[in-house]
């Protein structure tokens, strides 16, 4: 499915998309063919940071798809839906620190955000030009990605659940590259709302 295509710009914080609830795809044409090509192409284009996914809100189109890039795969997710999960959202690996997680949308900012370890996923692929209905189980760092990108689709950013949960969030010092802390009040600047 992968043409050549080009990358797109990625829209950061406060661009309007990144808080829109994203609309169904019902429909393969032509423009979902190019958005499907686009996304990923943008995805395996990013650089510094790599980038592990990203959502069609995040190159300002408000429909429901986001892909993933993990050890050299790419998958992209057509109106993906949560069918199942498991009991208990963790902010991490059990005994270990709490992952960060980072966003292209939101450049140098990083917090962690309870998720659930694993989940089914249940969504559309193409297949000569049509949409087809799979599932998957993921585990791990992948369905915390995959949580992340649903997210984008419902117009929710990882930093809300830092405001909400009063969780700490760091920005990257670009001279030292160590992490501060921001304050909730920076949180509400960079445009977090309560979830």
């Amino acid at each position: 499915m992968m043409q050549r295509t080009k990358a797109v710009p990625i829209v950061h914080i406060p661009h309007p998309a990144l808080r829109q609830i994203a609309a169904e795809v019902s429909l393969v044409d032509t423009q979902l063919l190019e958005l499907y090509n686009t996304l990923a192409y943008t995805l395996r284009a990013t650089r510094n940071p790599r980038g592990v996914g990203l959502a069609a809100p995040q190159i300002a189109v408000g429909r429901r798809l986001f892909a993933i890039q993990l050890d050299g795969e790419l998958t992209v997710y057509i109106n993906p839906i949560i069918t199942t999960h498991c009991k208990n959202q963790v902010l991490g690996p059990l005994g270990e620190e709490p992952q960060l997680e980072g966003c292209l949308s939101i450049p140098n900012i990083y917090g962690p955000v309870p998720r659930w370890k694993w989940i089914e996923i249940e969504y559309d692929t193409l297949q000569k030009d049509k949409l087809v209905r799979t599932s998957e189980r993921l585990s791990d760092f992948p369905a915390r990605v995959a949580q992340h990108e649903l997210d984008h689709l419902d117009g929710r950013l990882f930093i809300d659940y830092s405001l909400s949960l009063g969780l700490q969030v760091y920005s990257e010092n670009a001279e030292s590259e160590k992490l501060e802390v921001i304050s909730p009040e920076m949180l509400v600047a960079l445009g977090a709302k309560e979830i």
